[in-house]
C-alpha cells in the first residue's frame, strides 16, 4: 500500500465567516457550481495574508490584544505559544484571523487538524511543514532522517524517534524565522494526530528565545480533549449583549420568522449561532428542543439549524456532501468517482454551494465550518454512511492506505480482510515511528479479527505500541483485553510484562504479583525469559520494602533454574543485605551487586533502556560513585540520541545523584531540573517526586533553606502517586543537624534505620552517628554503624572508609579519637568525592583539636572546612565553622574560591559545559532538545556572568 497524503500549504485556510465575524452581505457574485473560490490575497510562502473578505469583530478587544502580544514578542525574539479554546462558533478562528493582517513581515504557516486523519501518524505535521521541506538538508542528519521517516518521505530503518522529530520541527521553524518572524496557526488542533500533537507541543514549550509565535485553536465540547501542560491558554466566553446585538443587526433583513429577543436568548452570546439561527427554517423544532431540555447546548442548536438546511437539499446533493464529509481530505477525483457509484456527481454540489455550506478551494471540496461536516455525516442514516465508505474504499483502490480505512469503516462485523488491511496500515505507521497510529490501527484490526488467538496477538502488539507512546493506561487496557481471549502462555507473559512495567514505574507495590504472573507463564513453556520478570519483581519488592516477596521471587528463580535466574538470586541477596535482613550482610550485598552489573545484560529488548538505567543505579547502591556517574552519563547520551524520553528521565536522576556526591550541586540541580521538566511533559508523577526528594531536597537541606525544604516536600507529596513512599526524612534529618536540632535529627534518622527500608538512610548513617554524638545517645546507633561499616568496607572506596573513620572517632574515647580523625582526613584527601562530607570531617576534627588545645592544628582544619562550606553555599555549616574559628582565636575572614557554576541557571550551566567541551551550538541543541538560537541565547547570558567573551576563554575556566 502506498501512502496518500493531502498537500500542506502556507498562508490562510479559508476563513470561517461565521466564527465571530460579521461579514458584509455584499461579498461578491453568487457562487457557480464548483468554481474555484477566489483568494486574491492568499499568499505564497513568506508573505502575510490579508483577509479575503472585509470582516469586523465585536466584543473581543481583550482577546485580540492577547494574541497580538504573542506576535509582538515574537517580533523581537521573545516568542511563545498560546492555546485558544472555546465552544464551536464562539470565534476562535476569527480571533486568530483578525491578527493576521497586523502580522506584517511575518511568515504565516497554517494548517488544521482533520478528523479523518487524527489516527494517521504525523498527518498534521506533514501539512504544516510542506512549505519548509526544501530546508530539511539544513538540519542535523539525525533530525532530518527522523523527520523524513515520520513524514513518509523515506523508507525508515526503524522508528522515527519522537524527540528527534520534535527537535527537527523546532529547528525548521527556527530556520524559517531567520529572515523574518514566523506565525504558526493550528486550527482544530484537537483533531491532530497524537504524534503531530506531541511534536508541536514539544516545540511550543521551547519558543521563549525564538522569533516564533504559535497559536493552537481548540474546540471545547464535541471534540477530543487537548491537554497542553505548560502552555498559556485563552478561553473565549460568550459575547456581551451589545456585541451580540451588533452582529444580529447585520442580518436584520434575513430574520423572517422570529424576534430578536428569541434569537439572542437561543444564541447565548455565540457568534455562529447569531448568524445561523435566523436562517433556520423550522423555529418550532428549535423551540421544542429548547423547552424539552434545559441543558440543550448552543452547539446543538447550531447543529439543528444546519440539519434543517441540509435536509432541505436534494438527495443527490446530500449524497455527495456525505461522501465529502466521510473523506475529509476533500480529494475531488476520489469523491467524484465514489459519487458516481452512488448515483450522484460533482454537479450536484451546486445547491450546497449556493446555500454557503461548502466550497471548492485549491482543488479540494471544503465545508465552511466543521459542524457542517459533522452534521452532513451524522444526519445520514447509518446504512447510507456504510455505503459511502464502501464506495470510497473502491474509489481509492487496493494500493492506497485510505482504502483500508474506508473498508474498515464500512465493515460491520468480523472480517479478516478488513483486519489484515488495517494491520498493513499498522506496519506502514511503524516504519514512520507513529506509535499512536500503529496502536490505533492494530486495535481496530483486532476488533474485526474472527480468530481469538490472532485477535489477542494484535491486541498485545497494540498494547506494546501504547506503552512505547507513553499511553500507559491504554496499554494496560489493551493488555487486559488480550488476556480475556487467549490461553497462550507466551502472549499472556507479554501482557503481564506490560502491566507489571506500568505498575512498577508508577511505584505500585502490586506490580510484584504481575511480575510473578509473567514469570509463571514463561515457565509453563520452558522459556528462558523467566529471569527477567523475576528480576524486576525483586526490584519492585525491594523498592516497596516487602522483603518476604523478595525471598519468594528468589525461591522461584531456584525452582525454575536457568542461567538468567542466577541474577535474580544475586539481586535478592543485595536487597536483603542493604536492608539489614538477617540472612545477608551489607558486604555480601555489595558483592552481589558488583557481580550482577558486571555480567548483567538486559533480558528483554522492549525494556532495554530502562534496564541499563537500572544497572547504573546498582553501581550507585554498591557505593561506586564514579562508575555510576559514567554509566548514567552514557545512558543520558544514548537516550538523547534516540529520543527515549522516559528512560532519559531516570538516567538524568541517577546522574544528578552522582553529581551531588561529587559536590557539583549546580550540575546536580541542572540534571534534576531537566528530568523534572521532561517528567512534567510526560506526566510522570513518580519522577517528579524523585527529582525533588532525591536531589533538590538534600541540596536545600545542606544550605539550611528550611522554607525551600518544606516547599519541595509539599510539591513531592502533591506529585507522587497515591501509594508512594516519599523518603524525605533522610534529607530533613540532615537539615535538622545543620540547624543544631540534634535530638530532632537523631529521631528522624534512627526511625529510618530501624524501619522497613533502612537502605534509604545507608549513606547518611554518619549523619545519624554525629546527631547521636551531639545528643549524647551514641549507644543507640552501634548496630546501624556496624551495618554501614560493613557496606563501606565492601565498596573498596576510600571516601566511604573516611566516613567510617570519622564515625569511629566520634564514638571513641578522647585518647583514641585523634588517630581516627587523622586517618579520616587522609582518606578524604585521597579522593575528590563528596567535598561536603570532607569539610564535615575537617570541622569535627578541628573541634576536637581545639578541645584538646592543639589550637594551631585546629585552625588549619577549621579554615579548610569553612572554605568548602562557603563554596557549597552550606550556610549553617559555614556559620558553625566560623564560630569554631573565632573560638580558636582566628577572626580572619576566609575567602572561598567562588563557584562559577552557581552563577548560572541550570540550563545555562548545561549549555556552558557542552560549549567548553568544544560542541557547536547545533550539537548542544541536539543534546538538550533546544534550538541553536536558544543555545546562543544562553551563552550570551552566561558569558558576562563568567567574565568571558569567547569559547576559548570558556574552556579555560574551572567549572
Amino acid at each position: 500500500m502506498q501512502p496518500a497524503r493531502s498537500p500542506g500549504y502556507a498562508g490562510d485556510v479559508p476563513g470561517r465567516p461565521e466564527d465571530g465575524v460579521a461579514v458584509s452581505p455584499a461579498s461578491g457574485p453568487a457562487p457557480q457550481s464548483l468554481r474555484e473560490t477566489r483568494d486574491d490575497a492568499a499568499p505564497d510562502y513568506g508573505e502575510s495574508p490579508a483577509p479575503a473578505q472585509r470582516a469586523v469583530l465585536y466584543g473581543r478587544d481583550r482577546e485580540l490584544d492577547t494574541v497580538q502580544a504573542l506576535l509582538d514578542g515574537a517580533r523581537v525574539g521573545h516568542g511563545g505559544a498560546l492555546v485558544v479554546r472555546g465552544e464551536p462558533g464562539i470565534g476562535k478562528s476569527a480571533i486568530v484571523d483578525a491578527v493576521i493582517p497586523r502580522a506584517a513581515g511575518f511568515t504565516v504557516l497554517r494548517t488544521l487538524g482533520v478528523e479523518a486523519e487524527h489516527t494517521w501518524s504525523y498527518a498534521g505535521l506533514q501539512m504544516l511543514l510542506h512549505p519548509l521541506l526544501h530546508r530539511l538538508d539544513r538540519l542535523p542528519a539525525a533530525q532530518a532522517d527522523a523527520l523524513r521517516t515520520a513524514l513518509g518521505m523515506a523508507d525508515g530503518t526503524g522508528r522515527a524517534h519522537s524527540l528527534q522529530v520534535g527537535l527537527a520541527l523546532l529547528n525548521l521553524l527556527v530556520d524559517a524565522s531567520a529572515k523574518q518572524p514566523v506565525y504558526v496557526v493550528i486550527d482544530d488542533a484537537h483533531w491532530l494526530d497524537r504524534d503531530s500533537t506531541n511534536a508541536l507541543l514539544f516545540a511550543a514549550r521551547r519558543l521563549s528565545t525564538e522569533s516564533i509565535g504559535m497559536v493552537l485553536v481548540v474546540r471545547d465540547g464535541f471534540a477530543p480533549d487537548f491537554p497542553a501542560p505548560g502552555i498559556p491558554e485563552l478561553t473565549l466566553g460568550p459575547l456581551d449583549l451589545d456585541s451580540s446585538q451588533a452582529i444580529l443587526d447585520m442580518r436584520a433583513d434575513e430574520i423572517p420568522f422570529t424576534s430578536r429577543d428569541w434569537i439572542l436568548r437561543m444564541a447565548e452570546g455565540n457568534p455562529l449561532a447569531l448568524l445561523e439561527l435566523p436562517a433556520a427554517d423550522n423555529e418550532e423544532s428549535l423551540l421544542r428542543a429548547d423547552t424539552s431540555n434545559s441543558r440543550y447546548s448552543t452547539t446543538s442548536r447550531i447543529k439543528q439549524a444546519f440539519t434543517e438546511r441540509i435536509i432541505a437539499l436534494p438527495e443527490s446533493t446530500r449524497t455527495i456532501m456525505l461522501l465529502a464529509a466521510a473523506e475529509e481530505t476533500g480529494e475531488t477525483a476520489v469523491i467524484a468517482e465514489a459519487a458516481a457509484r452512488m448515483g450522484s456527481s460533482l454537479a450536484d454540489l451546486e445547491p450546497a454551494e449556493v446555500d454557503d455550506l461548502l466550497r471548492y478551494h485549491r482543488g479540494r471540496i471544503e465545508f465552511v465550518h466543521p459542524l457542517i461536516r459533522s452534521t452532513a455525516y451524522h444526519s445520514a442514516p447509518r446504512a447510507r454512511r456504510i455505503e459511502a465508505h464502501r464506495a470510497l474504499s473502491e474509489a481509492f483502490g487496493d494500493d492506497d492506505i485510505r482504502a483500508a480505512r474506508h473498508l474498515a469503516a464500512a465493515t460491520t462485523g468480523l472480517d479478516e480482510k478488513a483486519a489484515a488491511a488495517l494491520e498493513a496500515i499498522a506496519s506502514y505507521e511503524a516504519e514512520r515511528g507513529g506509535c499512536v497510529a500503529e496502536m490505533a490501527a492494530l486495535e481496530r484490526a483486532a476488533s474485526f479479527t474472527p480468530d481469538h488467538e490472532r485477535r489477542a496477538r494484535r491486541l498485545v502488539e497494540a498494547a506494546q505500541c501504547a506503552y512505547a507512546a507513553g499511553m500507559t493506561g491504554k496499554a494496560v487496557e489493551l493488555a487486559e483485553a488480550a488476556e480475556r481471549l487467549t490461553d497462550d502462555h507466551v502472549l499472556l507473559a507479554r501482557t503481564a510484562l506490560i502491566r507489571a512495567t506500568v505498575l512498577s514505574w508508577a511505584g505500585h507495590s502490586k506490580g510484584f504479583d504481575v511480575w510473578m504472573e509473567s514469570a509463571e507463564h514463561y515457565a509453563a513453556t520452558g522459556h528462558e525469559n523467566t529471569g527477567y520478570p523475576l528480576l524486576r519483581g525483586v526490584w519492585n519488592a525491594w523498592e516497596t520494602g516487602d522483603f518476604a516477596k523478595v525471598k519468594y521471587a528468589s525461591g522461584l528463580a531456584s525452582k525454575y533454574g536457568g542461567s538468567n535466574n542466577a541474577w535474580v538470586r544475586r539481586l535478592a541477596r543485595a536487597a536483603a543485605g542493604l536492608n539489614r535482613q538477617p540472612d545477608d550482610t551489607a558486604g555480601e550485598a555489595v558483592d552481589a551487586l558488583r557481580s550482577l552489573y558486571d555480567y548483567y545484560q538486559p533480558l528483554h529488548e522492549d525494556f532495554q533502556a530502562f534496564d541499563q538505567v537500572l544497572a547504573a543505579r546498582w553501581r550507585f547502591l554498591a557505593g561506586d560513585v564514579p562508575a555510576a556517574y559514567q554509566a548514567a552519563s552514557e545512558q543520558v547520551r544514548w537516550c538523547r540520541e534516540r529520543g527515549a524520553m522516559s528512560p532519559l528521565v531516570q538516567a538524568l536522576l541517577v546522574q544528578a545523584q552522582t553529581q551531588f556526591h561529587y559536590g557539583r550541586y549546580a550540575d546536580a540541580q541542572a540534571s534534576a531540573t531537566s528530568a523534572i521538566e521532561l517528567a512534567h511533559e510526560q506526566n510522570d508523577r513518580r519522577a517528579l517526586m524523585q527529582g525533588r526528594i532525591w536531589v533538590l531536597l538534600p541540596i536545600a537541606a545542606i544550605r539550611g533553606e528550611e522554607r525551600r525544604c518544606r516547599e519541595l516536600v509539599a510539591a513531592a507529596i502533591e506529585d507522587a502517586p497515591e501509594d508512594s513512599v516519599i523518603p524525605a526524612d533522610t534529607a530533613l534529618g540532615l537539615l535538622e543537624l545543620g540547624l543544631g536540632r540534634y535530638e530532632a535529627a537523631f529521631d528522624r534518622l534512627l526511625r529510618i534505620a530501624e524501619g522497613v527500608t533502612p537502605m534509604e538512610v545507608l549513606t547518611q548513617v554518619p549523619t545519624l552517628v554525629e546527631a547521636a554524638f551531639r545528643a549524647g545517645r551514641l549507644a543507640e546507633v552501634k548496630e546501624a554503624f556496624d551495618w554501614f561499616a560493613d557496606w563501606a568496607d565492601a565498596t573498596g572506596r576510600s571516601y566511604w572508609e573516611a566516613l567510617v573513620e570519622r564515625c569511629r572517632a566520634l564514638m571513641a574515647t578522647e585518647a583514641e579519637a585523634g588517630t581516627h580523625f587523622a586517618r579520616a582526613v587522609e582518606l578524604h584527601r585521597a579522593d575528590d568525592i563528596d567535598p561536603f562530607e570532607r569539610a564535615r570531617t575537617e570541622l569535627v576534627y578541628g573541634e576536637w583539636l581545639r578541645r584538646v588545645r592543639r589550637i594551631n592544628e585546629a585552625r588549619a582544619h577549621l579554615r579548610e572546612a569553612t572554605e568548602v562550606f562557603e563554596r557549597l553555599g552550606a550556610v549553617p555549616w559555614t556559620q558553625r565553622a566560623q564560630g569554631e574559628l573565632r573560638a580558636a582565636g582566628d577572626s580572619t575572614a576566609v575567602q572561598a574560591k567562588p563557584d562559577l557554576a552557581e552563577l548560572l541557571t541550570p540550563q545555562e550551566l548545561q549549555v556552558v559545559r557542552l560549549a567548553a567541551d568544544g560542541l557547536t551550538n547545533r550539537q548542544i541543541g541536539e543534546q538538550l532538545f533546544v534550538s541553536p538560537r536558544t543555545v546562543g541565547y544562553h551563552l550570551y547570558n552566561a558569558y558576562p556572568k563568567l567574565g568571558v567573551s569567547s569559547r576559548t576563554e570558556l574552556a579555560k575556566l574551572d567549572l
